[in-house]
């Protein structure tokens, strides 16, 4: 009986069979902001009024994807192996 497909084979994982379970995180990392003399000087509520109107074409799941995304992935035990030999399949 399968209890799961690898999401990176395609591969039936059946019931009792070792399945892994891979979670990936991307966010945006909250490295330390750099204000400028210049920026300072600029105008707050204008410099806000333009964010306001990048973001008004975009859906709340396109603003949410440039924040944080979260993803989860069952492997087979072929997969998982070379998942950690190449966690970003470079080359």
């Amino acid at each position: 009986m399968i209890s799961h497909i690898c999401d990176r084979c395609g591969r039936a994982i059946l019931k009792g069979e070792v399945r892994y379970i891979a979670k990936v995180e991307v966010f945006a990392a909250g490295d330390v902001l750099e204000i400028s003399a210049d920026e300072l000087s600029e105008d707050p509520i204008a410099k806000i009024d333009r964010l306001l109107d990048q973001c008004a074409s975009l859906t709340e799941a396109e603003l949410m994807r440039d924040v944080f995304v979260e993803m989860q992935f069952d492997l087979c035990r072929r997969c998982q192996r070379a998942y950690l030999a190449n966690p970003l399949a470079v080359g």
